[in-house]
């Protein structure tokens, strides 16, 4: 078998060259594609068996007293949410599900919603 330090070096890396690794679930080994795994080090993909998603953000774009997010994080997350100039606003926040909230407040306003 050769050894790693006998193949030329890539000085022009992609994403979509690929690397050699272990599947986590069966063991065998595995070409991964770089980009595939920069989006899960990044946390932009769910990969089904593994780690969540830990964050997710919400643009509510038009002013609104009652936002509803629909995340998909598989959790109650907690909820950091800031106007257009960047304030924390507080409001009231009601877990429909793991996976919904609704937020409301006192006054429409447009921001976003930080949910880890």
């Amino acid at each position: 078998m050769a050894k790693i330090s006998s193949f030329p070096l890539d000085t022009t890396i992609s994403k979509t060259d690929k690397v050699i690794g272990t599947d986590s679930v069966t063991g065998a080994t595995k070409n991964f594609n770089l980009g595939a795994v920069l989006s899960l080090v990044s946390g932009t993909v769910n990969v089904p068996g593994q780690d969540e998603i830990d964050s997710f953000e919400f643009d509510q774009s038009s002013a609104s007293s009652t936002w509803t997010i629909t995340h998909n994080l598989d959790k109650f997350p907690s909820i950091t949410i800031v106007d257009t100039n960047n304030n924390v606003v507080n409001g009231e926040a009601q877990y429909q599900s793991k996976n919904t909230i609704v937020l409301n407040f006192s006054a429409a306003f447009a921001g976003k919603a930080y949910l880890n």
